[in-house]
């Protein structure tokens, strides 16, 4: 169902430059438009208390502008996300229906939904963008819906908001099958290296550590989740890591190569920050021979494609503002340094030309109708966006972790601008060097 969806998703962005060339007004994304021209769906949030971050509170949640509007349905909401909850004005939220609901232009019913605040990302649309390359490629069996929707805490306006799944098995989703016996059940994993300092998570129970890295298993949960499926997960894992360590091309009856090759070009295009450490999401997928570890979905980019001043090599003397200029540039690679699997995968013959096969399949088309994608959503919703630096007025301002260019800029077009820019460079720049057949360090 999913890869005939992206498929049709394919189609639509074939299409996309005539739509575009010829004044259409109707959003091309899949599913329905909206209503008013240049606006998004406004989702009314009543609320008795703050949002918290650990605890639900109740909620009653009204969409208009949508072709499948709704009127005060109850729910419950609470905050979400690590550094994006801690640091910044503007906080990401959950809503948690009693009944699934489907929101505008999502195709399926769910509990569960997140409202992301992009607000370190003065474009607004790095995730967006990654999330809809990543929905035109059929390597990944499962990528992320995206929307954008303007929210309103009884009565008042809150910004612009992503709109978008949380990561968990359901309809439209992730779909897995369940078994007592850990070697025919299937599983949803995340690499996060947070997990160990979170109090309701145990090693050993709700997570294994393999090759120095956490992996929170977080499908099965509770009580379906025995001591008997984390071994089988540890063990599978463990064999997947040596295998790409030892760059053995066994490795490759154990993971599913269309999937690794279509995450790391997203991940390695983008530069994301936390593709090393966190929000790396896998499934173990399939039964007897056709059974692999699968990469997907992609995942959280706000802090991306040249919004990070410290993207390069730490050291414990460096200012905590010092930022590294071949590693935060376009230029040069990322994934295949910062994560320790692509890393190894990079220096596989068999891999690397997997990459760049893949890479020219879609980069006159799928990267193409993206990077179009960012100049048409910045151009018709263009005073929509706007609206949300009236609310949060942080052009010039320094928002964690900013580059001093970011900074510098203090316009919305002039962020999407230099967004542009910085793709355009990579996009170009990633293709030399798999023209060129460089290995990570000969680059």
């Amino acid at each position: 169902m999913l890869r005939s969806y992206r498929t049709m998703v394919i189609i639509i962005c074939s299409v996309f430059a005539v739509f575009l060339l010829s004044g259409c007004t109707e959003d091309v994304t899949a599913g329905n438009t909206v209503t008013e021209v240049g606006t998004f769906p406004a989702v009314h949030i009543e609320l008795a208390l703050p949002i918290h971050r650990q605890i639900w509170g109740n909620a009653m949640v009204t969409i208009h502008n949508a072709p499948d509007e709704f009127f005060r349905i109850p729910a419950r909401i609470r905050g979400r996300g690590n550094s994006s909850w801690e640091r910044f004005d503007k906080q990401p939220f959950r809503i948690r229906f009693f009944q699934p609901v489907e929101m505008p232009d999502s195709g399926h019913a769910a509990l569960d939904w997140t409202f992301i605040a992009n607000h370190s990302d003065k474009s607004l649309l790095r995730n967006y963008s990654a999330y809809y390359l990543a929905n035109m490629l059929d390597g990944m069996y499962f990528a992320p819906y995206a929307r954008f929707v303007d929210v309103y805490f009884n009565g008042e306006y809150q910004g612009v908001f992503m709109l978008s799944i949380q990561v968990q098995p359901g309809d439209g989703r992730a779909e897995l099958t369940y078994s007592r016996n850990p070697a025919t059940s299937e599983y949803l994993i995340e690499m996060n290296q947070r997990i160990a300092s979170d109090p309701r998570s145990m090693e050993g129970r709700t997570f294994v550590t393999v090759d120095s890295r956490h992996f929170d298993i977080l499908y099965p949960r509770g009580s379906d989740l025995t001591v008997a499926h984390v071994d089988y997960v540890r063990d599978f894992l463990t064999r997947v890591a040596e295998l790409i360590h030892e760059q053995d091309d066994a490795v490759f009856d154990y993971i599913h190569l269309p999937s690794f090759t279509d995450f790391y070009i997203v991940q390695e295009l983008y530069k994301n920050l936390d593709v090393g450490h966190a929000s790396v999401f896998m499934q173990i997928r399939g039964q007897g021979a056709e059974r692999r570890l699968e990469m997907g979905p992609v995942w959280d980019f706000d802090v991306s494609a040249g919004n990070a001043y410290f993207q390069g090599r730490n050291r414990e003397d460096a200012p905590e503002r010092e930022y590294y200029p071949y590693y935060y540039s376009p230029h040069g690679l990322w994934a295949a340094w910062t994560n320790h699997w692509f890393r190894s995968l990079m220096h596989n013959q068999r891999f690397f030309d997997a990459v760049a096969a893949r890479w020219l399949e879609i980069r006159d088309a799928e990267v193409h109708a993206m990077m179009n994608r960012i100049r048409y959503m910045s151009t018709r919703y263009h005073a929509a966006f706007e609206r949300n630096f009236d609310r949060w007025p942080i052009m010039g301002e320094f928002v964690w972790p900013n580059p001093d260019r970011v900074v510098e800029i203090d316009t919305f077009q002039g962020q999407v601008d230099y967004l542009l820019e910085w793709l355009e460079i990579r996009i170009e720049g990633f293709g030399d060097f798999l023209d060129a057949g460089l290995l990570p360090g000969e680059e």
